[in-house]
């Protein structure tokens, strides 16, 4: 019995310490597991970066008030969506999608100075050596006027029937004058001078409906970027002609788009900074921009030109912290002037600043100063980092930019479809092709 009993006592000892050790193999291959997945776990900023992603041109990123499917648009064949990059201008097929590369030798990207299309189809656009105009298919590129390499320019405009044009140039290095050209296509002639230390620092904002004698200023204070606060008009058939002030500037006021073949201007009552995304989602000369956070609806009317008959459209935002501040981006009117849409986005209050987008119509009924405007209506929001709207295919298409890609939206059915990827930051200058009414 002692014997089996000590045997007992053996084995009992051996199963503990057996038990012991098991246990602490266990232990250490936990806390070397949980080290794994403690090195594996990502930081809150890889943690958005691996998130399920969504592929740019996904109808995915576009949601409708009430969540409903979002049909495909079946656009018309034959029409062109003309773009511009930071390094070329394209244009895009809509009857397959085709990217198709424009001549534009010496082209120099400028968010302040827009290349433009003319009622004859082709593109106006400042270069490194003066201002050019090339066709879209044949690529035959000539030269409207030269440009000294000491100077830049600083703002285009083209009439709306095409023939007159006018531009601004300030000095390269900051020092010396601020030059108004304006004229005929084929010969265009200096109109004003001034030292870019004595602002006003004018830049063309463009021509009044119909008049190609008249132009509209707006003031840059001397930056670089794409400002423009307050308005002035130029009567340029009076050679001794100075500017008048239409809209003061004190308020940081600025004119924003006028409707197709009227007077009736929209203009930002009051405009403000944004933060900047710190994950460069908005390229940093979009960021600099001012945004409006309030719209107004006002006929330019009399001789001069005044303010007249201003109604809100959206109204101000004043004295909100950030974090309730909405603000407006790339308003554009359809080209029957019956519709304006514009972009509302708010601003996250921590790094990196993300930006949160809705598309918003409002129904305009009436002409001149008559114009009735009604509420704005949501269309869709928007998961993209950045979007921006751009021109119209017809009354009730419009075209969009978001995160790399291009978008034509439906804003009555609310159908949406991809025209093309090529991804980094695009500008919409306008559409050509037949039918486009």
């Amino acid at each position: 019995m002692g014997i089996i009993t000590l045997f007992v006592l053996i084995g009992l000892s051996l199963l503990l310490f057996s038990s012991q050790i098991i246990l602490g193999l266990t232990q250490v291959s936990q806390a070397r597991a949980a080290q794994q997945v403690h090195a594996l776990s990502p930081t809150p900023a890889q943690r958005r970066a691996l998130a399920p992603t969504q592929t740019p041109g996904s109808s995915s990123l576009f949601f409708t008030p009430g969540n409903a499917a979002i049909p495909t648009l079946q656009l018309a064949a034959g029409h062109y969506v003309v773009y511009q990059t930071p390094s070329y201008i394209s244009l895009v097929s809509t009857t397959d999608n085709t990217i198709l590369r424009i001549n534009t030798p010496g082209y120099l990207y400028n968010q302040a100075v827009h290349p433009i299309l003319t009622p004859g189809g082709q593109l106006l656009y400042s270069g490194a050596r003066g201002i050019w105009l090339t066709d879209l298919f044949d690529q035959q590129v000539t030269q409207v006027a030269p440009l000294d390499s000491s100077v830049v320019i600083s703002s285009l405009a083209l009439s709306q029937d095409g023939k007159t044009i006018a531009w601004s140039t300030e000095p390269a290095d900051g020092t010396g004058q601020v030059n108004l050209y304006a004229g005929p296509l084929a010969s265009p002639q200096l109109i004003s001078q001034q030292s870019i230390l004595d602002c006003p620092c004018f830049r063309i904002f463009g021509f009044p409906n119909g008049s190609a004698s008249t132009l509209l200023l707006t003031d840059d204070r001397g930056s670089n970027e794409a400002l423009q606060y307050g308005l002035w008009s130029l009567d340029l058939s009076t050679p001794s002609a100075t500017p008048q002030l239409i809209m003061s500037e004190d308020s940081q006021r600025g004119p924003l788009a006028l409707m197709p073949y009227s007077n009736t201007l929209l203009y930002a009552p009051y405009e403000g900074a944004v933060p900047v995304p710190t994950d460069s989602s908005v390229p940093a000369d979009v960021a600099a921009l001012s945004y409006a956070n309030s719209l107004s609806l006002t006929t330019l009317n009399g001789s001069p030109l005044d303010l007249s008959n201003a109604q809100a459209v959206l109204p101000g935002q004043k004295n909100l912290a950030n974090s309730a501040q909405h603000w407006v981006t790339t308003p554009t009117f359809s080209p029957d002037g019956h519709t304006l849409a514009y972009v509302e986005f708010s601003s996250d209050t921590q790094d990196p600043y993300d930006r949160h987008s809705a598309l918003y119509t409002v129904d305009l009924n009436g002409s001149s100063s008559q114009v009735q405007v009604g509420h704005p209506k949501l269309v869709a929001t928007s998961t993209t980092l950045l979007l921006e709207l751009g021109s119209w295919l017809n009354s009730h298409v419009v075209t969009m930019y978001g995160d790399g890609a291009l978008y034509a939206l439906d804003v009555q059915s609310g159908a949406l479809t991809t025209l093309a990827q090529p991804g980094g930051y695009l500008r919409i200058l306008g559409t050509v092709g037949t039918g486009l009414t």
